[in-house]
């Protein structure tokens, strides 16, 4: 962190700080509010991670105003501020201040600090800089890892912010546009393919140390641009560097792509590090802003390739020697499953055949919570296992993205099928099994929402609870938890149950760093039943055109949201021998080591649709009608509906939703195909599409289906009483324990968060 571009008096931002009342959550929440966005999104992906306590090192500090933000933040940590300029930490020990903070002089690629003493290592836009002031030499980059992974106690995490390799091919075409500059001139006017041969004259990297980037300047199809034949890896490192033209020599010495993302993981894992989020990371302001409209990349067959990533995040934890840190799928057709059940059903008046699989018994998520300094924290798995995730099948994810398997996700099992619906689970036991919390601890519990998964293709109705805690603490005020829990899975760790922020965690999901969103859909249901502040929302920024529409009057929520009895469907007892939508597949782990031995197997079964991919487009209409703003829902028959009801009726209220074709690759394309399937299936044309905070998996435990959010502001002279009914936000938020579709649920709580609206 150290590019924080604030330049605030750091004594009047101290005093300002010790003012707020007490380090709650509204001081928090202010003091957030207070950085420029990027800083809030780098804040929010990395501290997802965070330890509740104990010591931070905050690896390249620069002026110090970066490490200050954290120790503001998070002042259970002792933050430790490390450059190895002498007169940079001179500035910061001068100007920025705290109780728990502290700097010092050093080599971030020394070994600074004694082995198993840390809790937590960060490195934010660092790393890039070992390489290039070190003759483009990955040398300082792996002494760096090396020492800092022997300097993590086990169970500390090192995380990496910074650059990533795209996954482009050897050469692209690279289009820019010419008439949004001069032709010649200082670098500062220059349009944006008048500058590119400049970079490519001055820039060097390891790809070209001594020696000008080649490229070369082919005919372009489109008047006022010019298409250039240059190396993926090339055409990247232009795009990320074109827009800092005040500093354009300095930036023309920095390479910022030095390790795919594969490389990343490899030489984490070579140091006892388990990898527990690796992602690209698309910065919603840059690729808005700097990115899209103003570039296109294309194979040499022309296809289009997706914009790069702006960064990348990579969070390893120290794990004991012989334990996991890679998680190896191989995958192949399953024809007699002993854990998914297939259902096949009918369409009463269409005959269509329906398919979907079936976990043996009902799905409970427990949210368990407390209060800490002001701040609602919650318990949740960090570290989990969940080897589907890293199942890709033939069907790459749309921006490129990897997932390493070991996530963040709230605390869940099955449970016995009970006949009577009213009856609880025993939620003692459970938190006893998976979080070690002892029988006390529970001080009350709330049923709190229920919701299908992915009703598409999964038999699978969730219902959470809330459970408020009341646990010892111990001198830091946290509760006192075991490192590691109750090994209840087939590999080598269940992983570890911490406290999280509640508000932290939502920021994670919204730029990329949660996955599991049926905990981020019940954080949002926990802070608005205690009234409590959301805090900023650091996604892309939506601001919807106000139109009118005098004749139209949104539908009442209460209308909507009443289903009848009815009930559509008839079980297939000896299904059609042709194939069908879903296919089952057993997925063979291996759990690998450091050394890639063998650490354990396991073998799970997994479904997933034959000929589409796994992606699935959540779509949500929205617009604003005078000081209304009204989001399009369906009402939908689906057998997953049907069959947890028990026949009582298949009706669900849903966003649009759309499992994407195998030939669709990136989110332009994505885009494109959402934009016609609203026009063509609800009449309804899209202004614009958005995405609406980070991708997610709905029920990772049974299927590697990966959803993309994103959001339709609509033109409001196409909305007419069809097959959408538009109603107002705010009721729907009011009556959310009543909306059961989880992808709907997850897209209203994002646009209310991002439109700061509440329940009403």
């Amino acid at each position: 962190m150290s590019d924080h571009p604030q330049a605030a008096d750091a004594q009047t931002a101290a005093a300002t700080y010790q003012a707020q009342a007490r380090g709650g959550d509204d001081a928090y929440a202010s003091y957030y509010e207070g950085m420029d966005k990027s800083m809030q999104q780098k804040v929010a992906l990395t501290t997802a991670f965070f330890p509740p306590s104990g010591t931070l090192v905050d690896m390249g500090c620069g002026s110090g105003s970066g490490s200050f933000d954290l120790a503001s933040l998070f002042d259970g940590l002792q933050v430790i501020g490390v450059d190895i300029a002498n007169p940079a930490v001179e500035h910061a020990q001068a100007h920025y201040r705290r109780p728990n903070l502290r700097y010092q002089q050093g080599d971030i690629a020394d070994p600074l600090f004694p082995p198993g003493s840390l809790d937590a290592i960060l490195n934010s836009s660092v790393w890039h800089h070992l390489t290039s002031f070190n003759g483009f030499s990955l040398r300082e980059v792996e002494r760096a890892l090396q020492n800092q992974a022997v300097a993590l106690r086990q169970g500390g995490v090192l995380i990496v912010r910074d650059f990533v390799v795209p996954r482009y091919p050897e050469q692209i075409w690279l289009d820019l546009p010419s008439d949004d500059g001069e032709s010649d001139g200082p670098i500062p006017s220059l349009s944006t393919a008048a500058l590119f041969p400049r970079f490519c004259a001055q820039f060097r990297s390891s790809c070209n140390p001594d020696s000008p980037l080649p490229c070369a300047e082919l005919p372009s199809p489109r008047p006022g641009w010019k298409r250039f034949l240059v190396s993926g890896r090339a055409a990247a490192e232009f795009l990320l560097h074109k827009d800092y033209r005040s500093d354009w020599d300095a930036e023309c010495r920095e390479e910022y792509l030095f390790y795919r993302q594969a490389d990343f993981e490899s030489a984490f894992r070579r140091h006892d590090l388990r990898i527990v989020l690796s992602v690209e990371l698309h910065n919603p302001w840059i690729i808005e802003n700097r990115l899209r409209g103003r570039c296109a990349l294309r194979t040499l067959d022309g296809n289009p390739l997706p914009l790069p990533p702006t960064n990348y995040l990579i969070v390893g934890e120290k794990v004991a020697p012989r334990h996991g840190v890679r998680l190896h799928v191989r995958t192949e057709p399953l024809e007699t499953p002993t854990f998914l059940q297939l259902h096949t059903l009918r369409h009463q008046k269409t005959g269509q055949l329906f398919q979907l699989a079936e976990r043996p018994n009902p799905v409970i998520d427990v949210i368990p919570w407390f209060r800490h300094k002001g701040r609602v924290l919650v318990l949740a798995k960090h570290g989990f296992p969940r080897p589907l995730a890293t199942t890709q099948l033939d069907s790459p994810s749309l921006d490129g993205a990897q997932v390493a398997g070991y996530l963040t996700e709230t605390l869940t099992a099955q449970v016995p099928r009970h006949s009577d619906d009213s009856q609880s689970p025993d939620l003692t036991k459970l938190l006893s099994e998976r979080a070690s919390l002892p029988d006390h601890a529970i001080q009350s519990v709330r049923r709190a929402l229920r919701y299908y998964t992915s009703p598409g293709g999964l038999s699978e109705r969730v219902t959470s609870f809330l459970c408020e805690l009341s646990l010892p603490a111990s001198s830091d005020g946290l509760p006192q938890l075991p490192d590691e829990v109750n090994n209840y899975t087939p590999f080598t760790t269940s992983g570890r149950v911490q406290p999280f922020v509640a508000t932290q965690l939502l920021r994670a999901a919204q730029v990329g760093g949660l996955q599991d969103a049926r905990l981020e859909l019940n954080l949002y249901h926990l802070l608005w039943t205690l009234g409590e502040s959301l805090g900023p929302w650091i996604g892309i920024e939506l601001s919807l055109k106000t139109q009118q529409l005098p004749a139209f009057s949104p539908r009442p929520a209460a209308q909507v949201l009443t289903l009848p009895d009815v009930a559509v469907f008839d079980p297939v007892t000896q299904p059609d021998a042709r194939p069908g939508f879903l296919a089952l597949y057993s997925a063979h782990v291996e759990e690998l080591d450091r050394s890639e031995q063998r650490a354990r197997t396991a073998t799970l079964e997994l479904c997933a649709p034959r000929t589409y991919s796994l992606s699935t487009v959540s779509l949500l209409p929205v617009a604003k009608l005078g000081e209304d703003i009204v989001v399009g829902v369906e009402r939908r028959d689906l057998p997953a509906v049907q069959l947890q009801t028990e026949a009582k009726r298949s009706g669900l209220i849903t966003c649009p939703a759309w499992r994407l074709p195998k030939t669709i690759t990136t989110r332009s394309a994505a885009e494109e195909e959402v934009s016609r399937n609203l026009l063509g299936h609800f009449g309804v044309r899209a202004l614009r599409i958005l995405p609406l905070g980070g991708t997610y998996y709905p029920s990772i435990g049974a299927t590697p289906e990966v959803v993309y959010p994103m959001l339709a502001e609509v033109d409001a002279a196409s909305i007419s009483d069809g097959a959408l009914a538009f109603v107002r936000l705010s009721q729907l938020l009011h009556a959310r324990e009543h909306i059961e579709d989880a992808h709907l649920m997850i897209a209203l709580c994002r646009l209310a968060h991002a439109l700061g609206e509440s329940p009403a």
